[in-house]
């Protein structure tokens, strides 16, 4: 399992939204600041908006902004939500994707795997993260 360059660049963002530097930053600032690109940068924020991770408003005082706090936000969510639920072999999704599924000694060891994975990524929140702030 690798975290995607998108998936590495929405946590980001979403770190720096939940410090006491970033509590409403301007996708300019965004950008500069987390060395991300700015088309990149445009793209992941509405997908974090649409997953209500952040919200967005435009004018003067707009800017980018967690709809919910630091410590409500898990790695997994964020990373599900960029990439889709990881998965460490297509076998735990698709039991027809392997003709040896019936025989597959494997299949068992890596789901317990894959759900301590996940129970990680869910327990670990952005607020732990944060440097300067408790929640």
């Amino acid at each position: 399992m690798k975290l995607t360059k998108s998936a590495d660049f929405a946590l980001r963002i979403v770190i720096f939204l939940a410090s006491p530097e970033g509590k409403s930053a301007t996708m300019p600032i965004l950008s500069e600041r987390l060395m991300i690109p700015y088309n990149n940068l445009a793209k992941i924020v509405q997908t974090l908006a649409k997953g209500q991770i952040v919200q967005t408003r435009q004018g003067k005082n707009g800017g980018v902004a967690l709809l919910r706090r630091s410590d409500q936000i898990s790695l997994k969510t964020v990373i599900d939500l960029i990439d889709g639920p990881t998965r460490l072999s297509e076998c735990l999704v698709n039991k027809d994707s392997c003709s040896l599924n019936m025989f597959c000694q494997l299949k068992s060891a890596l789901g317990d795997v894959q759900r301590q994975i996940d129970s990680i990524l869910d327990k670990k929140k952005i607020s732990s993260f944060v440097i300067g702030k408790s929640v």
